[in-house]
């Protein structure tokens, strides 16, 4: 800056509002000038703007105070093309002007830093937001000062990811912690506090990438077997996912997601939304859909695969979603809410518009009837084995046909969906898909189409017990083999740090199938008999009478005696002599719980352990079936905190017949005893039952041990002691029997209030357990 505008700026100051560059200190006065200068030019100061020039002006003036030029050298700096618009609004500007000033006053550092993120824009891009900014840091400094400084070096952060309502709802919360510490609430109010962090997820209800990552990993790896990297949706092209709307993206082994989720005012909603994306994308991968060639160099989008027709990429693209959407639902039956979820608010929060999008949501929705189109292609997805499959079957005379039956369905390309995996999105990755793969899956289709075309009849339909991953065998599963139903991760207890191992243990449901061969013990009749009798005579004890009633179906005599004796001596004695039948119904759930770990295999007398825990089993099940309890038989053996399997040999909604016992005769050892997700998973099952008593019989052969614990501690007891506790707290009880494998004192730590029975040897347990069932249960 010249002289000679230096001079124009001292003479218009000064003459104008009484301000001279000479207050300000020499190494700021060309800033000063500069600044000025341009502002008189744009018209912001001067007597088009009398108002906002004399707030500007004034706080310049300032400038003869010692040290006020850092922080006046600030103000002018944050004038800037971000700010400037707040001078054309005279009421805003000596808002900040005034608010600015007042923290000067009091620490010339507060004053300079207030402007710094004035001029950074971190006071909002509109009138109403700067006022609102304003007005809660008024409120804060009536309380305390550096509160207020404190909020405000946050609130680009708040504002980021808070509305305003919540905004407020957080400064509450921050006034609390100032009462008890100061200190704290202060950086509680700059957001760099874990509770902080807490407090802003309790108020959005949101979810985040970092809150859910450690599940969503361990998960899909149950799920397909293998891992799949999950990732920050915005480390893709920002300028394809805009252009786009995409909101997934699934590439071979990368899953790409939003950083954080609020679809919902709920937490635990957004956090399903990420569970079911990963659903969804295992059930991608497991059926080879696009996603497990997206991002190989043919493939970065499914038009690489049939082209740029729109009719035949949105019907590609329709049957592949409504393929695998199925699939998932007969694969993992327990995701059927989660994809219910999905479906219900992807529909409600976007109405279908489009001929495809109304295809697909009746393919997904619809339960009875179907429209033709809907019909045609449920029937394609139906029949396909993969993506490739899926575009050998779109061919020009399907496409005719689907045509017809849905004219609009070229008219505009499908959108992407917020749950499923974009196939349309312009995918790269470092390690791509193999040809090896490609290879595979194509012919894997062409063997279909020649089986298809060889019969001469229509693909044969893939149902849900035949449904297969690549690495199963197509013939399905062997007799007697268990099927798998589901994965699932629980938490294990450790008492030395006093907190859970979170997702720590994976354990594996599966469904046993009988084997043929099995017979009953031949010696097993004669204790069958004996329990089924003694729980039989159980059942005409339920029916009890309620005496003493003033009105009912029958009169007892010996009260009406009484009654009127009691009449000649006063006028209205107590009527109290009729009485009614009560029958008292059972309303019991039992789940018998076997230890099928590889000690069962070992000898005791002339038996297996495991042999005579099926013995039992057995004679148990005949006495509950005669007694009408609800029941189910499972066992559990595991082969470390990943590998935890959960046999089902007859489960509650299952009949107590022949196929059943055979099941149950089918058990076998195998590896070792982690009790803790076992009695955990029990609990679960049981909690879903609405009978009023819900009861877990654990048989054991010995202690808990798997890989990964430690002998010389009692960390697997403790955990087994908390899997009690947190079925407790669903109203599931647990009564174990062992063998003198386990002292009493583990026992005692294992299961609180001394329920549980040691006994001498496996031998006593068919004749003690019935027995104490109906003490436990009566």
């Amino acid at each position: 800056m010249s002289s000679n505008a230096e001079q124009r700026v001292e003479a218009m100051g000064e003459r104008l509002y009484g301000f001279s560059l000479r207050d300000v200190c020499w190494g700021y006065r060309n800033i000063f000038a500069q600044v000025i200068e341009g502002l008189f030019k744009e018209g912001l100061l001067g007597a088009e703007h009398e108002q906002s020039s004399r707030h500007f002006f004034d706080l310049l003036k300032q400038a003869s105070q010692s040290g006020f030029d850092h922080v006046l050298k600030e103000f002018v700096s944050a004038i800037n093309p971000k700010t400037r618009w707040i001078m054309n609004l005279p009421g805003v500007f000596a808002e900040v002007v005034t608010l600015g000033r007042k923290f000067a006053e009091g620490k010339l550092c507060d004053g300079v830093t207030f402007f710094k993120i004035w001029g950074e824009g971190g006071f909002g891009d509109t009138p109403s937001e700067v006022r609102a900014l304003i007005s809660r840091i008024l409120r804060l400094r009536e309380v305390d000062n550096n509160l207020a400084m404190a909020f405000l070096r946050g609130y680009s952060t708040l504002r980021k990811r808070l509305r305003n309502k919540e905004i407020d709802l957080y400064i509450n919360e921050g006034l609390r912690l100032h009462h008890g510490n100061p200190q704290h609430a202060q950086s509680f109010m700059e957001g760099t506090t874990k509770s902080a962090e807490n407090i802003i997820r309790s108020i959005t209800r949101e979810c985040r990438l970092d809150d859910i990552h450690r599940e969503l990993t361990p998960l899909l790896r149950a799920l397909i077997g293998y891992d799949i990297e999950i990732d920050n949706l915005g480390q893709l092209d920002s300028d394809d996912l805009i252009e786009r709307g995409t909101s997934i993206v699934c590439m071979y082994r990368w899953l790409y997601v939003p950083i954080v989720f609020r679809h919902f005012d709920n937490a635990e909603k957004n956090r399903a939304w990420y569970l079911l994306i990963a659903v969804i994308a295992a059930g991608m991968l497991a059926e080879n859909s696009f996603p497990s060639i997206h991002g190989h160099p043919q493939y970065r989008t499914c038009a690489d695969l049939v082209g740029n027709d729109v009719v035949k990429l949105n019907l590609l693209q329709v049957v592949e979603y409504v393929r695998v959407i199925e699939r998932v639902r007969a694969r993992w039956p327990g995701a059927t809410k989660l994809l219910e979820l999905g479906i219900e608010t992807e529909f409600a929060n976007r109405p279908a518009s489009t001929q495809e999008e109304r295809l697909l949501e009746e393919c997904l929705t619809s339960a009875s009837s179907y429209s033709a189109a809907a019909e045609a292609l449920l029937q394609l997805s139906s029949q396909s084995v993969n993506i490739f499959d899926t575009a050998s079957l779109l061919d020009d005379q399907e496409i005719e046909f689907l045509r017809r039956l849905c004219p609009g369905i070229g008219n505009r390309i499908l959108r992407p969906f917020s749950f499923l995996p974009d196939f349309l999105f312009p995918g790269k990755v470092s390690s791509p898909p193999q040809d090896k793969l490609v290879a595979d899956l194509r012919e894997k289709a062409s063997r279909q189409n020649d089986l298809s075309s060889n019969t001469n009849t229509e693909r044969t339909k893939v149902t849900s017990s035949t449904t297969k991953s690549t690495d199963q065998t197509e013939e399905g599963e062997s007799e007697g083999e268990p099927s798998a139903r589901a994965c699932f991760m629980y938490d294990e207890w450790c008492q030395a740090e006093n907190d859970y191992y979170r997702d720590h243990c994976l354990l594996h449901e599966r469904l046993m199938k009988p084997r043929t061969g099995m017979t009953r013990p031949k010696d097993i009749g004669e204790d069958v008999r004996q329990v089924r009798q003694t729980f039989e005579r159980l059942k005409p004890q339920l029916v009890k009478r309620e005496k003493r009633l003033q009105e009912g179906d029958e009169i007892n005599a010996e009260r009406l005696l009484d009654f009127l004796v009691a009449k000649q001596r006063e006028p209205s004695p107590r009527v109290d002599f009729y009485e009614r039948p009560l029958t008292s119904r059972r309303d019991l759930a039992v789940l018998v719980l076997l230890d099928v770990s590889g000690s069962t295999g070992n000898m005791e007398g002339q038996q297996k352990i495991i042999e005579i825990e099926k013995r039992t089993a057995l004679i148990f099940g005949e006495g509950l079936a005669s007694l009408g309890d609800a029941f189910a038989i499972c066992g559990f053996s595991s082969n470390g905190r990943e590998k935890c399997d959960y046999y089902i040999y007859k489960d509650f909604e299952m009949p107590w017949n022949q196929t059943a016992i055979d099941t149950l005769l089918s058990a076998f050892p195998s590896c070792s005893t982690r009790i803790g997700p076992a009695l955990r998973h029990s609990g679960e099952k049981l909690s879903r039952r609405e009978n009023r008593q819900r009861l877990i019989i654990l048989v054991t052969d010995g202690k808990p041990m798997d890989s990964g614990y430690d002998s010389n501690t009692r960390y697997a007891q403790y955990d087994v002691r908390k899997a009690c506790q947190e079925n407790i707290r669903r109203g599931v009880h647990t009564f174990a029997f062992s063998t003198e494998e386990n002292t009493r004192d583990d026992m005692e730590i294992m299961f609180p209030h001394g329920r549980f029975v040691i006994l001498p040897g496996m031998q006593r347990l068919p004749a003690i357990l019935p027995k104490l069932y109906l003490k436990i249960t009566t």
